[in-house]
């Protein structure tokens, strides 16, 4: 196995030798597509470990297959109606390749395909949601993991001190700052790809502290919720060719939207295993006051 390095030594400031290609038994593939496909393998195996307790065989094999399909669907869809204008020369939105993709958008669909498996096979969708929580931080790790090691995905100039040359982007670069307001000079930028990881993993570590005070999907919800809020902070440090109107109202409102809906939720799943709780102790209180009242009479009785 060999990796094919890419860097620009010319160039002064911290470069990133980035492997936007690996070569294996002679077969040359691309970084960011292995690391897509194991993404894939990652999460569907996960799943279908987490699932077992709430489907069956067929069940949980099926549900992520349809789910990672669809999510690839919902990617290439947002950002469709984000960016159009990536969309000529002959690549389309139909066009089987994975590039110009969208990930809230694959997220949001993947849920609206859990939310229908789960009215077509009468499931309560709270646990299901649950059970994805971790095969989707895992994914989204490996995938940003992929783009960091190709040099796609990069963010915005900066001068703080965990600034990356990312020279494989240079590309996007032109494309989206041709005026150089934010990569002139050398292209030491924001590494958002490692930003998004550190927010799916923070996301995965509030949501695993907080699991055992919420009720079904409340764990889901605050997983969505934090990852929203995490990629709503990242926004401005990354470099989009989204128009500004997209960037300074449209994502902002999405991201917003998702995570009051996500919150709303999670408090909601909060307070019903807590009602929950309260109604199974008031429940057994009665029935240890009548086993009082039967052994004082006994008593009494043996008295007289």
């Amino acid at each position: 196995m060999r990796w094919n390095r890419s860097h620009l030594a010319s160039t002064p400031g911290r470069c990133n030798k980035v492997y936007p290609y690996i070569h294996i038994a002679g077969v040359s593939t691309t970084t960011y597509y292995l690391m897509a496909g194991l993404a894939a393998l990652a999460g569907y195996a996960i799943a279908e470990v987490t699932l077992r307790p709430v489907l069956s065989r067929w069940e949980r094999r099926l549900l992520p297959l349809i789910v990672e399909v669809l999510a690839v669907i919902g990617a290439r869809l947002l950002n469709a109606i984000l960016n159009p204008k990536a969309y000529t020369n002959g690549f389309h939105v139909w066009t089987l390749e994975y590039r110009q993709l969208s990930l809230m958008g694959g997220l949001v669909l993947g849920l609206l395909g859990i939310l229908v498996f789960c009215l077509i096979r009468k499931k309560h969708p709270g646990k299901i949601l649950d059970a994805f929580v971790l095969p989707c931080a895992c994914g989204i790790v490996i995938l940003k993991i992929g783009c960091f090691l190709n040099g796609c995905c990069a963010g915005k100039k900066t001068t703080l001190p965990w600034g990356l040359e990312f020279p494989s982007n240079e590309s996007m670069y032109r494309v989206a700052d041709p005026m150089k307001f934010f990569t002139g000079g050398p292209h030491l930028v924001h590494p958002t790809q490692l930003y998004e990881i550190l927010g799916a993993v923070v996301a995965l570590v509030i949501t695993l502290l907080l699991k055992r005070w919420l009720g079904a999907g409340g764990v889901a919800a605050v997983f969505g919720g934090v990852f929203s809020i995490a990629r709503w902070i990242i926004l401005p440090y990354r470099l989009l060719s989204y128009p500004k109107y997209i960037l300074n109202t449209m994502y902002p409102i999405f991201y917003g939207s998702i995570a009051a809906i996500c919150f709303g939720y999670a408090v909601g799943s909060f307070m019903a295993r807590r009602r929950k709780k309260e109604e199974s102790n008031e429940s057994t209180a009665p029935a240890e006051e009548v086993l009082f009242e039967k052994d004082a009479g006994k008593e009494n009785s043996s008295q007289n």
